[in-house]
């Protein structure tokens, strides 16, 4: 039997206020779920296809492709940004085919009902797909009635299969490596930059309020479970596999929430990596798990780049309404540890969440300063549904409780006004460049400077917009040439990044 995975990996973004298409963000990334239910079809005899969609496509273009491929089952990568586009493809497929379509990932797991009630779309798949789909393939093979398979609903008739979920894969090691080679690497960013995606592990253990892990976590009986990582052996052999599928890779990006650092995991792990891969790496982590051993390990093994998730500065935001249990003193000693130990840090943070208002981010601002980040993201937060926070939100009216996933979404709440809200996230870097430069002046002038500037920053007199719409067409620019040095001139750009990022030849060593 044949399946053909369809995984649209772009973003369109739409303004809220006026409907207006505000642009397309191409895509290009690796999907680790989409890798690993190919292993597992392939390894009991069934054919795999992708179609990796990362820039919207005509419709005659798309069904043509659907036509020559000639699937015997449709499956949709649907993740909820880009739902509208999954919604739209569906229906195009239906045209082009007379086979059933089984939607899976974040968006069917979280919101099931949504989108088994999508016209043209079959099936959901909810939770862990490996053992469900291969069950569902393999009756539909053999004839035999699938209605009733785990984790899938299905759709028949107007009549809706509502199966349970099944339990966790508690060994992920069973599983066989990833198909990495079904992506085409001239298509993924990340490998025309010589990098690879990594991911060896499953599931986050944290319940962070603005994330979909909790509940995600909550659908399966053994979900003391989710949270699970592959043995430092089988990482190895992962590592080895991805190597040999791309062998230009030169470095390596760790994509796991978080890595297990007790039991002498990380230890054995480094120990092999050393040994075994030796390429420079970066990874995320959480500062609050960071201690000098830890950085120690992963300097040693090759990290010369760590991404922290602060989210807020101000403690009451952090704690309280993000879930987030960390101290302010455990992140200033986990950008401290790093830095003495020579490790790049980027620190992610949010603007715009809910109950902020310009001293709040102003909080986060002087965070970031204190830190001495080498680079500090500050997005605005997108309310995802089915999250606690959008419920938050949601309750007080800050957003609608439904409305078109493309929209470029903000929480629309009167402490934080839009035209603040932008003004906080372009001038974000700006500002912690200002006041780190203070921090570093003798107290008295520092002190009575940073005042003056806690003024600009709080006023409400700025001209928000004008300086808005300068900074929009700056980041744009800046942007534009990024993506062109990348895209023209890759070997330059990886020579620019890593003076930049610190990798030298005695790291890569």
């Amino acid at each position: 039997m044949k399946v053909l995975f369809v995984y649209p990996d772009y973003k369109v973004n739409v303004d809220p206020l006026t409907g207006r298409m505000l642009g397309v963000e191409e895509g290009g990334w690796y999907m680790e779920g989409v890798a690993s239910l190919s292993a597992v079809l392939k390894e009991h005899g069934h054919q795999v296809a992708l179609y990796h969609l990362t820039r919207p496509v005509p419709r005659e273009e798309f069904q043509a492709v659907l036509r020559r491929e000639d699937p015997d089952l449709l499956g949709f990568v649907t993740m909820t940004r880009e739902y509208p586009q999954v919604r739209e493809y569906v229906l195009w497929a239906k045209d082009a085919l007379d086979v059933p379509v089984i939607c899976g990932s974040y968006h069917p797991t979280t919101l099931p009902e949504e989108v088994i009630a999508t016209e043209g779309v079959d099936m959901i798949c909810r939770g862990e797909g490996e053992r469900a789909l291969l069950e569902l393939v393999e009756r539909m093979d053999a004839g035999e009635d699938y209605r009733d398979v785990m984790s899938i609903w299905v759709k028949e008739n107007g009549v809706i299969h509502r199966n349970p979920v099944r339990p966790l894969i508690e060994d992920i090691d069973e599983l066989p490596l990833p198909d990495f080679a079904i992506f085409d690497p001239h298509r993924l960013i990340s490998t025309r930059i010589h990098t690879g995606v990594v991911i060896l592990s499953r599931g986050c253990p944290y319940s962070c309020t603005y994330c979909s892990n909790k509940k995600m976590r909550d659908i399966y009986p053994n979900k003391n479970r989710y949270s699970r990582f592959h043995s430092p052996e089988y990482s190895i052999e992962y590592l080895k596999k991805l190597l040999s599928t791309y062998p230009d890779i030169r470095y390596l990006n760790f994509r796991d929430d978080i890595l297990p650092w007790k039991g002498g995991w990380l230890q054995r792990f480094t120990e092999l990596y050393r040994r075994e891969i030796g390429l420079p790496f970066i990874r995320n982590y959480r500062a609050n798990l960071v201690t000098p051993e830890v950085v120690r390990l992963l300097r040693e093994a090759g990290c010369y780049q760590m991404f922290f998730g602060v989210e807020s500065g101000n403690d009451f935001i952090r704690n309280q309404v993000l879930n987030r249990h960390m101290s302010r003193e455990k992140i200033v000693e986990a950008f401290r540890a790093c830095r003495e130990a020579g490790i790049k840090t980027v620190a992610y943070n949010m603007v715009g969440l809910p109950f902020e208002d310009k001293s709040k981010v102003l909080d986060t601002i002087k965070l970031n300063a204190e830190i001495r980040a080498d680079h500090s993201l500050s997005p605005i937060y997108y309310p995802y549904p089915d999250t606690v926070l959008f419920e938050t939100a949601g309750e007080r009216g800050w957003v609608p409780p439904v409305y078109d996933y493309r929209e470029d979404r903000y929480v629309d709440q009167p402490t934080l006004p839009r035209d603040q809200l932008y003004f906080a996230r372009y001038y974000f870097r700006p500002f912690v460049r200002i006041y780190r430069f203070l921090g570093g002046l003798p107290a008295p002038l520092g002190k009575a400077l940073e005042k003056g500037v806690d003024r600009v920053f709080l006023s409400p007199r700025l001209p928000h917009g004008a300086l808005v719409s300068l900074a929009r067409r700056s980041e744009r620019l800046m942007n534009g040439l990024k993506e062109g040095l990348r895209n023209v001139s890759p070997r330059f750009y990886l020579w620019l990044r890593d003076r930049v990022r610190g990798v030298s030849r005695s790291t890569e060593g």
